[in-house]
């Protein structure tokens, strides 16, 4: 099946479309604040060598965090004798200013989001992402589908404002005409109404509820249209991957095996996501159709999680040409890959 006709990913909330391309908007953020006591971000172990983990969430403790919740319930971080606490978040949890401000040591973030701060100076480090392309889309009807940048002809098209700039760079550099943007509602009525004929949103939120209604949907990804993306990186700073390497291995390590086996039990990951890790009033269907759909986004051919300087700089060179970032970075700058190196020692699965 064509890319652009699947519906995948994983991550829930308006509020990420909102911000895909603009800096300071709010940002999804899913930390770690390693401490001895839950009180400071030193990663101090305790006189049973245990280290305490608290991972204060950026957003609701949904299945697009189930890779987590997947490694606390396997026992694979207790296996790394690390003793995990995960809070839930909301709108105001601002994970790059966490970690940058010592409130956090590790957390995840949009990129974009990311790549600003560090051009404005922060001190951040990008040693992993869950999803190895975004899930933004424009979703479409499947009777009437978008499946390429041509067909964005004719067409009124539901976007974001934050977006907006980058689809109107993409449709003049192809030569699309007769193209009318309109400001994008908080959920996609306007495509199911028939007042657009595409609506810039997540395949896993709401194309996925979409899905779930009965409405057969397209998915045309950013990564479709020829732009390399990344959602939720996994960011800390240079001083804390320097100085807690060691513990940042042993944490990521058992991330991996959570969300390796998530992506292969999803229904299973989807229900106790539902049933155990939040309680009020998720559907379990929806969380186990989310857990199905999320898994090619997070999986690559060198396994989960993983990140490459290569794509990051194109990324850079991509926002920075649309006017996103106010200067070029290096991706050596931003990237470390070691962290994910030493958690892999070499393979491509954990589990297999």
């Amino acid at each position: 099946m064509n890319r652009s006709r699947e519906v995948r990913g994983a991550v829930h909330g308006r509020r990420d479309v909102l911000r895909l391309f603009g800096a300071g908007a709010g940002v999804l953020a899913a930390g770690g604040l390693l401490s001895a006591c839950g009180g400071d971000s030193s990663g101090a172990t305790s006189a049973d060598g245990v280290l305490t983990v608290k991972d204060q969430l950026g957003w609701l403790k949904l299945t697009q965090y189930g890779g987590f919740y997947a490694a606390e319930k396997q026992g694979y971080y207790a296996a790394e004798k690390i003793s995990t606490t995960f809070t839930a978040g909301g709108p105001n949890i601002l994970a790059w200013q966490q970690i940058a401000s010592g409130r956090a040591m590790t957390g995840d973030d949009d990129n974009t989001n990311v790549l600003v701060a560090a051009a404005k100076g922060r001190p951040l480090v990008v040693y992993g992402a869950i999803f190895q392309t975004s899930p933004f889309a424009i979703i479409s009807k499947k009777s009437d589908p978008i499946t390429g940048i041509k067909d964005f002809a004719g067409r009124t098209i539901a976007v974001t404002e934050a977006s907006r700039q980058q689809f109107e760079s993409l449709v003049k550099k192809a030569g699309v005409k007769d193209v009318t943007f309109v400001p994008a509602g908080t959920d996609p009525t306007q495509l199911t109404t028939g007042q657009v004929s595409g609506y810039s949103g997540y395949a896993t939120s709401q194309a996925v509820a979409l899905e779930q209604q009965g409405v057969e949907v397209d998915v045309l990804y950013l990564e479709d249209l020829g732009v390399k993306s990344y959602g939720n990186v996994l960011v800390t700073t240079r001083d804390r991957l320097d100085d807690h390497h060691d513990e940042l291995v042993r944490f990521l390590r058992a991330t991996i095996k959570g969300h390796e086996y998530m992506n292969a039990h999803p229904a299973e990951v989807g229900k106790l996501v539902a049933t155990e890790w939040n309680t009020n009033g998720l559907k379990v269907a929806d969380e186990v159709a989310t857990a199905k759909f999320q898994k090619d986004l997070i999986t690559s051919p060198k396994g989960v999680l993983q990140v490459d300087p290569g794509k990051m700089q194109t990324i850079i060179d991509d926002l920075v040409e649309v006017g996103t970032l106010p200067k070029k970075l290096k991706a050596a700058d931003v990237v470390d890959t070691s962290v994910l190196e030493a958690a892999y020692d070499g393979r491509t699965s954990l589990l297999t």
